[in-house]
């Protein structure tokens, strides 16, 4: 039985090595991934940990202390990859602290004897970084949609649940578990265990990794590369969208329609570099001061179009003029020159034209050529006469 439970350890222990090394390798293939660095880590530490639970009695530190601390530092270096990944610098201290208090209880002779002390204090940090890293991936969860977060916390969560479930059975249940004498079948069970959540979060991982770098092709595709607002694709997949749901709904929706004044003056001035630099701060003054939800559109050279869901026409309003203010009170620094503008918006409503986003498009452009034609720098409500201008163009005037 003892061949069999050292078998079975020095296999897990193999195998988790080599998903580590995978891990490693995918990260070597992808740098811009370091969470699968750290995870590589996490398993391989793991990996060294498990042949320590069967060292010569006379051995017991450096089985129950440094075997501890490695399995320990495993648990903490999981926690340290789900901040990597949530794009947090890692915390390395409290590893290297908690390692550390273990190793220091363990050169204390009545700690180091007592089988249930030794499972109590490690299976409750164990716990506390499993937490830690669960609560890592759940923080984040409304900023980045990932299909497989969900079920990586719920691996974290897991374990948490079978250490806790450890400490409740550490009187009756065999080492490596419990307090009674060691039983093969035991040692086969736990190491089981551990494979299958390690071979989870694998799998899961990698998925995560996947999944972010599919959304991050997506959103490339749908942003515009100076501003980073949505491009004008974007616009249209959401045009179309609204269009297809739009049937039955009462749900308010606004529409900004915002043209930069004097926007080519700027360019023959300064250059088109100062020109970028002008509708970055634009880009950077709307981001500030708009809604939550609401989806803000380049649709090319100097014109935006903003989508506001829910908004009446007075928060429609509202909205449009601190972007108003605010753009006409800041500036850029280019060389020795202070660099400003103004814009000019044109507002549209579905209380006065209805939801049809291709009727509120064309009133928003006929309210922000009225408000170009009163001297520029204001906004403008659009009323439902204006979808009868002849020229529906966007204006085109600086």
């Amino acid at each position: 039985m003892q061949f069999q439970a050292n078998t079975t350890l020095v296999a897990i222990s193999a195998i988790l090595g080599v998903l580590g090394v995978q891990m490693l390798v995918h990260w070597w293939r992808d740098r811009e991934s370091p969470w699968l660095a750290w995870f590589g880590g996490t398993l391989l530490v793991a990996a060294a940990s498990l042949p320590l639970y069967f060292l010569p009695p006379d051995l017991a530190f450096v089985d129950f202390g440094v075997g501890n601390a490695l399995r320990l530092g495993a648990f903490g270096l999981l926690w340290m990859n789900a901040r990597v990944f949530s794009g947090r610098r890692p915390e390395i201290l409290w590893v290297v602290l908690a390692g550390s208090v273990w190793l220091a209880l363990c050169s204390l002779p009545p700690f180091l004897d007592s089988v249930y002390a030794r499972t109590l204090v490690a299976s409750v940090i164990a716990v506390g970084f499993l937490l830690a890293g669960a609560w890592e991936l759940w923080r984040d969860r409304n900023n980045e949609y990932l299909p497989s977060r969900l079920p990586t916390i719920a691996v974290h969560l897991s374990f948490c649940v079978l250490m806790v479930l450890r400490l409740a059975i550490l009187r009756i249940a065999p080492y490596p578990v419990g307090v009674l004498p060691i039983r093969a079948e035991w040692v086969a069970g736990f190491s089981l265990v551990v494979f299958i959540h390690c071979s989870f979060l694998v799998g899961f991982m990698l998925s995560m990794t996947r999944e972010r770098r599919e959304s991050e092709q997506r959103n490339n595709a749908l942003s515009d590369p100076l501003t980073g607002l949505l491009n004008r694709r974007a616009f249209l997949d959401e045009s179309g969208r609204h269009n297809r749901r739009r049937h039955g709904s009462r749900d308010r929706l606004a529409v900004l329609v915002l043209d930069l004044d004097d926007f080519k003056q700027v360019n023959d001035r300064y250059g088109h570099e100062a020109g970028d630099l002008v509708l970055q701060n634009f880009a950077d003054t709307a981001r500030r001061v708009t809604r939550a939800g609401d989806l803000l559109f380049r649709m090319g050279g100097e014109e935006f179009c903003f989508v506001l869901p829910g908004a009446s026409i007075s928060e429609a309003g509202a909205v449009a003029e601190r972007i108003r203010t605010r753009f006409e009170q800041s500036f850029v620094a280019y060389g020795e020159d202070r660099v400003g503008t103004t814009v000019s918006i044109g507002i549209a409503s579905s209380e006065l034209t209805g939801r049809d986003f291709e009727h509120l498009l064309a009133a928003g452009d006929s309210a922000v050529y009225e408000a170009k034609a009163k001297g520029r720098n204001r906004t403008v409500v659009a009323q439902p006469a204006a979808l009868a201008r002849p020229d529906g163009r966007r204006t085109g005037v600086a």
